[in-house]
């Protein structure tokens, strides 16, 4: 078993008083390994994530916040020709609130292949993985508004655990094969944005809310399109213990 702590670029950048506010700035650049499977760990709490493709490296991490609050920790480790990034910002104590001065900007290389496991906690995300190589996804939610892009991946398998507030995850663009997805949709707003030349059943299970399809066919708890069936790939959702609003959209 071979470990290789590839961490290259570390600089802690400044530090910004506003009033009794002390802000830090936090850079890490992860250097290109040999392999080109990447599992990675993004773990963020009371405050706002930023994900986005583009990096020339294997990823480029800035972070904003207060020390008082966040205790960040950047690795990545490689083993067995399969490498781990991990991102860690949590608070230092539990807290609900949303401190919008704690901001967590991530930039991956879109070139390499992905395992995600996202844990956000209160606060808000926007996370662009459009056109990367995802295997799986994980992803659990706390309280905010959260935007997810997984268009043009074709993840095939996907996990979301929801939970208060507001909730976009984006698997329009082409398919190269099935996805299977399951979803506790929490206490909110669910929507899926899924490719109007796909088959797409949707299966709600112990939800106290509304769903809204573009003209889908219900039959019991089930929700499907007029291509279900009929296309070489299918995306498959199974959605449980929510109350509030399902929303499916076609693009």
């Amino acid at each position: 078993m071979k470990t290789a702590l590839l961490i290259i670029t570390l600089s802690v950048l400044n530090f910004v008083s506003f009033g009794q506010l002390t802000l830090s700035d936090l850079e890490q650049t992860i250097k290109k390994s040999k392999t080109d499977h990447i599992k990675a760990l993004i773990h963020v709490t009371g405050g706002q994530l930023f994900v986005t493709g583009g990096a020339t490296e294997l990823a480029l991490v800035k972070l904003t916040y207060s020390k008082d609050e966040w205790d960040p920790t950047i690795s990545f480790a490689e083993d067995q020709n399969v490498g781990k990034l991990t991102v860690m910002a949590k608070m230092k104590e539990e807290d609900n609130n949303i401190e919008d001065n704690n901001i967590c900007r991530i930039q991956l290389n879109s070139g390499l292949h992905y395992s995600l496991g996202v844990v956000l906690g209160a606060g808000l995300a926007d996370a662009d993985f459009s056109g990367m190589n995802v295997s799986k996804a994980l992803f659990r939610l706390g309280v905010g508004s959260f935007k997810v892009n997984l268009s043009n991946t074709s993840v095939p398998l996907l996990k979301v655990e929801a939970g208060i507030g507001e909730a976009l995850f984006d698997l329009s663009g082409g398919w190269k094969n099935d996805l299977s997805a399951t979803i506790n949709a929490g206490i909110g707003q669910m929507h899926l944005v899924v490719p109007a030349n796909v088959g797409v059943k949707v299966t709600v299970k112990g939800f106290l809310g509304s769903v809204e399809t573009p003209g889908y066919r219900k039959v019991g708890k089930e929700y499907t399109n007029a291509l279900y069936g009929k296309t070489k790939h299918n995306l498959e959702f199974d959605i449980t213990g929510a109350v509030g609003t399902v929303v499916v959209t076609e693009k």
